[in-house]
């Protein structure tokens, strides 16, 4: 009887498992274009690969895998395809070799790459409303830095310059002053430095994207230090090493009763959860958080202003509509407030479109299933790697018209234009549970940051110059360096 029961055990398994491979055998693959051996469908990439992504999308569909290098990559281009799929718990990973630096801690913790991530998301939320963020007090916060920012591009007048590093320090301080508490005078040698390594943190993040894709070889130049890789650590190092320097002087100063910022709050609940063997909130994945906080929300607002100002230099008319609701709205003397936007329906639909013809963030920043998952009845096994192409979304015809590679603000206002009109799909900081944390201060900053200066002067072209408004990827769209002109109104 025994070996009877055992030859039907038997049975049982090589049927089960033959039923398995069948059955994963019979599951709807993804279309994709073939590459090469070893490195795959990279050699066809371009300097812009959010564009080639989407005209890979037109022969294989708006879900589909590319191979590159070693890795099959799952790409969405179309915006109800991506709301599907990131409304999902499955797909809100992040792979664990982003080129970010994360420590050991957070990587081990899942803070940022897991789905512990929710609960640090939801205190940051909470705890940065509490300190003002997206708030009055805020408000008041940014006009101090905007007014010495005003003060400080004065001195130009009339002279070609590259704003870049003259805005880069504002816009970083907005955020030194919510995570850290504090903020550093523009001439401090610390703060030219911080503005420097978070620029630095871009431009080699392009570079080295490519060696996320070959793992053996990222390993070989990351243990020499050699190459871009070796560069973006040290720059990454030298912000984590600032971090955990006023991190310190934080926990030397703490007091329960009164929070300042950020850090305090965290280190309070460091001490809350020291008793949770299973808590991912600790004092590196604190420095991790800080050091994104800083990076990320102080780039993007710089990027977007400059290219306003770009803008402004290169569609006059565009420019004359945004002073004219200035001085009807505002006039020459009133700083600006975020509620004026309510009245002011052109300079917030010039703000939209630009975020959408440039498309400041063209490639969503890589996903990761953390379980098996279908999308659109296809097999999405865990540990993928999810791709969202957002600029496929903002230059997709049948959404925006066959204009979509002109600047045209009257896209976002209503016929008459008095309303401002934004689609569902206009989703500049992306779409569901992992959408920008960020979204509501970067909206109050960018709209302030534009009037206050086009309240002031008039952006225009040195003469014998063109606007160039090419853009150049890093980890987002920025504008070309160049040279502006500022004049001063009334």
């Amino acid at each position: 009887m025994e070996a009877i029961t055992l030859i039907i055990i038997a049975l049982l398994i090589v049927l089960v498992s033959i039923w398995l491979t069948l059955g994963k055998g019979t599951r709807k693959r993804l279309p994709g274009p073939i590459g090469l051996p070893i490195v795959g469908y990279i050699p066809f990439m371009t300097k812009k690969p959010y564009v080639k992504l989407t005209e890979l999308s037109k022969k294989y569909g708006p879900l589909y895998s590319v191979r590159l290098g070693s890795m099959d990559i799952v790409v969405i281009t179309d915006y109800y395809i991506i709301k599907e799929a990131f409304s999902k718990d499955s797909f809100m990973g992040r792979p664990p070799d982003l080129p970010f630096a994360f420590s050991d801690e957070t990587i081990r913790t899942g803070a940022i790459n897991g789905m512990p991530w929710k609960e640090q998301r939801r205190f940051s939320l909470h705890n940065l409303r509490d300190l003002g963020f997206g708030k009055t007090k805020m408000e008041e916060h940014i006009k101090e830095e905007i007014l010495e920012l005003l003060q400080r591009m004065s001195e130009y007048v009339g002279k070609p310059t590259k704003f870049s590093s003259i805005l880069a320090p504002s816009m970083s301080n907005n955020i030194a002053s919510l995570v850290f508490g504090n903020r550093l005078k523009y001439s401090d040698p610390e703060r030219q430095k911080l503005d420097t390594l978070v620029q630095e943190t871009g431009r080699l993040a392009r570079f080295v994207s490519w060696q996320i894709f070959f793992p053996t070889i990222r390993k070989i130049m990351s243990y020499f230090n050699i190459g871009d890789e070796g560069k973006l650590i040290s720059v990454l190092t030298s912000v984590k090493e600032y971090c955990r320097k006023e991190i310190r002087k934080h926990e030397a100063t703490l007091d329960p009763n009164s929070i300042r910022d950020f850090v305090d709050s965290y280190l309070l609940e460091i001490e809350k959860q020291s008793n949770n063997p299973n808590t991912a909130f600790t004092k590196e994945v604190l420095v991790d958080l800080s050091r994104f906080f800083f990076g990320a929300g102080s780039e993007t607002v710089r990027v977007t202003t400059e290219w306003m100002m770009t803008v402004c230099a290169a569609y006059p008319q565009v420019q004359k509509r945004i002073h004219s609701e200035i001085d009807e709205v505002i006039g020459a003397d009133r700083f600006p407030t975020y509620q004026d936007r309510l009245n002011m329906p052109f300079t917030e639909a010039a703000l939209a479109e630009l975020m959408r013809w440039q498309t400041i963030v063209p490639l969503n920043i890589m996903r990761y299933t953390l379980q098996d998952t279908e999308l659109k009845g296809y097999f999405i096994p865990k540990h993928t790697r999810v791709l969202a192409v957002l600029w496929a979304i903002d230059h997709d015809e049948k959404l925006w018209g066959n204009d979509v590679h002109e600047y045209k603000p009257e896209r976002f206002l209503s016929e008459d234009g008095k309303k401002i009109v934004k689609p569902e799909y206009a989703i500049p900081f992306s779409v569901g549970k992992r959408s920008c944390p960020g979204e509501s201060l970067a909206k109050v900053e960018t709209f302030l940051y534009l009037v206050a200066i086009l309240q002031k002067f008039e952006v225009t072209v040195p003469s014998g110059k063109e606007v160039d408004l090419e853009g150049t990827l890093g980890t987002a769209i920025q504008p070309k360096k160049q040279d502006l002109c500022l004049k001063l109104r009334h």
